[in-house]
């Protein structure tokens, strides 16, 4: 049976499909208006390499179906969700519980839109301020008051009171979602976002993964799982998916494929970098894990979650090249505008007016016209040119090459800088990491953004191009539960309120599990507290051997947190219970090679002028599909795959290891 893994990019969808040590990996164009589209044509497309008559076919082989999507983070960046509500207690209508004005305001929140209330309002002032909303164009409608964490009843009756009021079945109805049904963070802040984000994004990420399933389960007969991609890494069944979950769920999954391969190659410092279409992205590995931070931030709104650490800015094939008017020396900006995958750049021929970065590497010679995507989708290196000239070489007075060099030199400087910032943020001198360059144009990136950033070797890697569905691949099932502790002492009593919790939380997962095709056996279990007072710090991670009595669970935080391995002198507070829940899925099997002569002659296909990267001019051109295992190529070179082109400049030599992957360093 066959494992499907696909991940929807803002330009290209990845798909990667595997059965044992058999992997097919392809990639279709991003279709926005109809994401289900580009799903079924990644399936079509893996059914034709696979000799099935067509997807359905192909379907009857497929157990699991793993999808991760950018649809909430493209809604709320581009802040086109509908127009929320929010009704929170009276007097932080504007802080939202943080301090100074709260920046959701003027984003997707409108301060009009914001009605102070208390817990004791009437009924009557609860419809007054809900009918207040409605008339004013507002469509889903949050309660988020202060405290109810521990004590959500007021929330609870309040939303009974608009439910009530405008029922599902009138055309009037409005969602109403309360805070404490989000999340169960204590921070009410946190909370506060969570079920802003949640209701500004779910209208969008509902319908598609409805009518996908729909599509799947209906007209396709598919009668296995289908999974959705988590945040924390994880996938789960539609029902048991929040909106919020699935944000940023891609790039995070690409972190975790780097550091299923760190671990594999003994790496324990890497510097992920993931370069698509439409954005450039870095994550940084410390012991072969990824860095986790709290507070995170999601699209500028701080939340008072831990998750992988992450830095993105809009640069990637589709960004929109601007000529910076008399600068000295002539530069341009890139993006934030990107074509997208329609009309996409110039050199697609779809009526795209903008010259990209993307056709910057055509007329430069880099990217072959005649084998992009394997040749699958036609590009014009003419009209790369003509819109790289008369757009940006023209404005700044320079040469068809300069102008290529100007753009690319500025791609790679733009991406160098993250990871310059990346060092101060976090402390740490990366210049002796392994630079994982991947994405679409990961391997195009790699040599130039480690040269500009000190690092002397970076990794590119023959999923490189579809490393999101690779993480997918490598990741498994995931539930996260939360409970609030009513008994925030460390008591007996409170020790039994805890273990009830965990096997309610148990049995809660195993009726999940089942409700999404899956056997519940070989779950494991890792358990967190939220500690009063520990604000800004992450959670304390103990053992289910730890809640055996008082002094032990004493004796596991105080170690946890640093302050020894006895009792804590000082009183613990405990606010939340956190439980993740895994099943452990099966993985693609990479079966690695024997070394063979360093010679890559079999491989190469002939020589290429090219406009950056080279002292001479020109490059050997050679076919990555052809390369063997300790075949080593010196720069200046360009390697064209079938799903990318990997870069390798003068002053750098590329060699294949065992894995079919590639080591760039410096000669």
């Amino acid at each position: 049976m066959w494992t499907a893994d696909i991940d929807v990019g803002g330009t290209l969808t990845d798909g990667l499909f595997t059965s044992g040590d058999k992997i097919v990996s392809v990639k279709v164009d991003t279709t926005p208006h109809d994401l289900t589209v580009c799903l079924f044509d990644c399936l079509t497309q893996a059914a034709t390499k696979l000799d099935f008559a067509d997807a359905v076919a192909f379907l009857e082989e497929v157990d699991l179906i793993r999808w991760s999507t950018t649809i909430t983070s493209n809604v709320l960046a581009e802040l086109r969700g509908p127009r929320v509500g929010l009704l929170i207690t009276r007097g932080h209508e504007l802080d939202l519980y943080g301090s100074g004005r709260s920046p959701v305001l003027g984003k997707f929140l409108n301060d009009r839109d914001v009605i102070g209330i208390t817990g004791s309002s009437t009924e009557t002032e609860i419809m007054n301020a809900a009918r207040s909303l409605l008339e004013t164009g507002v469509r889903r409608i949050c309660i988020s008051l202060k405290g109810s964490q521990q004590n959500p009843q007021c929330e609870i009756a309040f939303k009974k009171i608009i439910d009530q009021q405008y029922p599902d079945h009138f055309l009037g109805s409005v969602p109403v979602l309360a805070g404490s049904d989000i999340s169960q963070s204590p921070d009410d802040r946190t909370r506060t976002y969570c079920a802003l984000i949640n209701a500004y994004t779910h209208g969008a990420l509902a319908a598609t993964l409805f009518k996908a399933e729909d599509e799947l389960r209906v007209a396709s007969k598919y009668s296995g799982a289908f999974l959705v991609s988590h945040i924390n890494g994880g996938v789960a069944g539609i029902a048991k998916t929040k909106a919020i979950d699935t944000i940023e769920s891609g790039p995070i999954l690409g972190i975790l494929g780097s550091a299923h391969l760190a671990k594999s190659y003994g790496l324990n410092e890497v510097v992920a970098m993931d370069v698509g279409g439409t954005t450039a992205k870095i994550s940084v590995l410390r012991n072969g894990e990824p860095i986790y931070r709290k507070p995170s931030d999601l699209f500028g709104n701080p939340i008072e979650v831990s998750l992988p650490f992450l830095r993105s800015i809009a640069l990637g094939g589709g960004s929109v090249v601007k000529p910076l008017a008399d600068s000295q020396p002539p530069s341009v900006q890139l993006g934030p505008e990107s074509m997208g995958s329609f009309p996409g750049p110039a050199s697609y021929g779809l009526g795209g007016d903008q010259a990209t970065l993307t056709d910057a590497f055509v007329a430069a010679g880099i990217i072959n016209p005649q084998y992009f995507l394997g040749g699958s989708k036609p590009i014009d290196l003419e009209l790369a040119r003509k819109t790289i000239e008369s757009l940006v070489a023209k404005p700044l007075k320079v040469s068809l090459d300069d102008a290529c060099k100007i753009i690319i030199d500025r791609a790679f400087a733009a991406v160098a800088k993250m990871i310059a910032d990346a060092q101060k943020e976090l402390g740490a001198d990366l210049s002796a990491h392994t630079l994982f360059a991947y994405g679409g144009n990961g391997g195009l990136f790699g040599a130039g953004v480690a040269a500009n950033a000190g690092i002397k070797r970076a990794l590119v890697f023959s999923l490189g191009p579809v490393f999101s569905a690779f993480g997918s691949s490598v990741s498994d099932i995931c539930h996260v539960y939360e409970r609030p502790l009513s008994e925030s002492a460390i008591t007996e009593a409170g020790l039994t309120r805890i273990r009830r919790a965990l096997e309610e939380i148990k049995a809660e997962c195993a009726k999940d599990l089942l409700g999404e095709g899956i056997r519940p056996e070989g779950l494991a279990y890792s358990l967190e507290f939220e500690i009063a007072g520990e604000k800004g710090s992450s959670p304390v991670a103990f053992t289910e051997d730890a809640l055996a009595s008082e002094a032990q669970l004493q004796s596991a935080i105080a170690k946890a947190r640093g302050t020894g391995n006895g009792l804590s002198a000082k009183p613990i507070s405990l606010e939340l219970l956190r439980v993740r829940a895994k099943k452990p899925m099966s993985k693609p099997h990479f079966v690695e090679r024997a070394r063979t002569s360093p010679d890559p002659a079999h491989a190469r296909i002939g020589t290429r002028k090219i406009a950056w990267g080279s002292c001479t001019g020109e490059a050997q051109i050679y076919r990555w599909e052809s390369l063997q295992p300790g075949n080593r190529i010196a720069g200046c070179a360009v390697i064209e795959g079938e799903n990318t082109t990997y870069l390798v400049p003068d002053g750098w030599n590329l060699e294949v290891d065992g894995f079919g992957n590639a080591s760039l360093t410096r000669s």
